[in-house]
């Protein structure tokens, strides 16, 4: 959290801003010299991917890891091993 400087020129019991919660500035620098600045995060979604390979050398990729599988270029079934 930024600390907020005081307000020095009005005087004491002088009606000032409501107090209450203030929308954070963009972008602030400290005294430090730390700049702080807030974005909205995304979402992202991972996936895993299977790489399946034939004894015949053909490759290929499975969303999903099956137990058996035939393969696209020798069409032999294959059980998967991981």
């Amino acid at each position: 959290m930024v600390p907020r400087p005081e307000n020095k020129s009005a005087p004491a019991g002088a009606p000032g801003p409501a107090p209450g919660p203030q929308a954070p500035a963009p972008m602030a620098s400290l005294e430090s010299g730390i700049v702080v600045s807030e974005e909205e995060l995304g979402s992202v979604k991972a996936q895993r991917l299977y790489k399946m390979r034939c004894e015949c050398g053909r490759s290929w990729f499975e969303l999903e890891l099956p137990k058996i599988v035939e393969c696209p270029a020798c069409k032999k079934l294959g059980l998967v091993s991981a």
